[in-house]
């Protein structure tokens, strides 16, 4: 078989249908082709850590190897990885619905005060997990998240005072709130989330 340095769509279907009856040398190209393209998609969805996408795609192309004789049968390879990854993410978020839920629960619930001891104590841990998540916000968007939080001013008022765009405080809300809900889906306790969770329901 030639080399080949890939012109992936002008070769693809030769290079599928190789793939599919054995030829090593055709599916390292493929994959090699395809690799960092599929890399920069993945790495966003496992908040950027190296091990999780590289664990990934050694799934995929696995996979993909150990059913190589229906690639002869695919059209569009490009679309055929893409669809591997996203059920592949899917499966892998999947566990932590129910963790998710509680969480976007307390988020749009979170004037709700608890009467307790133990529900101020949930509360206690769960402000302190917030609050290291606000700490490790880069300084500029901490102070435009603390401005508007704690401070309680507005968008306009926040423009004024740091001498930048409304749209760019907007950014830098958007994306702080963001960061500390993603934080919080790694570090706060589920356990604490599904009492509050239940401790609002019995009060309704």
């Amino acid at each position: 078989m030639k080399s080949k340095v890939v012109n992936a769509l002008e070769e693809e279907h030769l290079l599928l249908q190789e793939a599919s009856l054995g030829c090593r040398t055709a599916f390292t190209t493929l994959y090699t082709f395809y690799l960092p393209k599929l890399y920069k998609y993945i790495f966003p969805f496992v908040r950027y850590s190296k091990e999780d996408t590289e664990e990934i795609l050694h799934d995929i192309f696995m996979k993909i190897w150990e059913r190589k004789e229906d690639l002869s049968a695919i059209k569009s390879f490009n679309s055929y990885l893409y669809s591997m990854a996203r059920n592949k993410l899917i499966n892998i978020h999947e566990h932590s619905k129910v963790r998710r839920k509680a969480i976007d629960y307390i988020f749009q619930h979170s004037d709700v005060a608890g009467n307790t001891t133990d529900e101020n104590f949930i509360y206690s841990q769960y402000n302190e997990v917030i609050q290291r998540a606000i700490d490790t916000l880069p300084p500029k968007r901490k102070r435009v998240f603390e401005m508007s939080t704690h401070e309680e001013l507005s968008q306009d008022e926040i423009a004024k005072t740091l001498n930048i765009s409304k749209s760019m405080v907007k950014k830098q809300l958007y994306a702080a709130t963001r960061y500390v809900k993603d934080y919080l889906k790694v570090h706060a306790d589920l356990t604490a989330f599904i009492a509050i969770c239940f401790s609002i329901g019995m009060r309704r």
